[in-house]
């Protein structure tokens, strides 16, 4: 398969899909939620909630299968409120069945499970999951996914540990890159068709779980 980034094109136009969604309008957008589950949405905030009984689900969906992970890479800009005792995804899946921390389902994508976040690909017979460290998803990163790659552009440390002084007047130069966190290429997708899907539940009662996605951009380039 190969990379994007060696396949030219000057602008967008010169892509065979193109999207960057930064959630002004949702109409493209199917939810499936139960129980105390909910979906707020606002521009540039597209908050999944669970409320709080136990296994509250907020799934969406583009509404049409036609994302291509062999071809294509997405991003997600987004954060959550907790990482312990839920089950998120966000990633490419071939049906809208919910997803799980063992599915075998093609799919290439993110799971956070109990605390940890891994990278994810199946190809409908076996799974390859490997656990992402030192991401805290508490707070606002990006994610990206080309076929079996994944990658992570961590936002800059916080402020103390920049050593920036209390009532700043200047600005450190400050250089977000994309960083690859694992390639996976046991299992990976095993076809051209896709929904983008995200989702969370809590797995225990009394914990609203909330997972905020402030951005999604997916491109993808000619395959045939």
């Amino acid at each position: 398969m190969p990379t994007i980034n060696s396949i030219p094109y000057e602008n967008a136009e010169g892509l065979n899909k193109y999207l960057y969604d930064n959630y002004a309008f949702t109409e493209s957008i199917d939810s499936t939620i139960t129980k105390t589950g909910f979906l707020r949405n606002k521009i540039f905030e597209f908050s999944m909630e669970t409320g709080v009984s136990e296994n509250s689900v907020c799934l969406t969906n583009y509404n049409y299968n036609y994302f291509n992970p062999l071809y294509a890479e997405a991003v997600w800009k987004c954060y959550m409120s907790d990482m312990d005792n839920c089950l998120a995804f966000f990633g490419f899946k071939d049906t809208l069945a919910e997803p799980t921390y063992d599915m075998v389902e093609s799919h290439a994508g993110f799971i956070v499970y109990e605390g940890k976040l891994y990278a994810s690909v199946g190809d409908g017979n076996d799974q390859q999951r490997v656990e992402i460290i030192g991401i805290d998803m508490r707070r606002v990163q990006e994610y990206k996914i080309e076929y079996n790659r994944f990658y992570v552009k961590p936002l800059p440390a916080v402020e103390s540990a920049l050593g920036l002084p209390a009532y700043p007047t200047t600005f450190p130069g400050i250089i977000r890159e994309w960083v690859e966190i694992s390639q996976l290429s046991n299992y990976p997708p095993k076809n051209q068709v896709h929904y983008i899907m995200q989702y969370i539940t809590n797995i225990k009662n009394n914990l609203d779980k909330r997972i905020i996605f402030n951005r999604f951009i997916y491109k993808e380039v000619y395959a045939d």
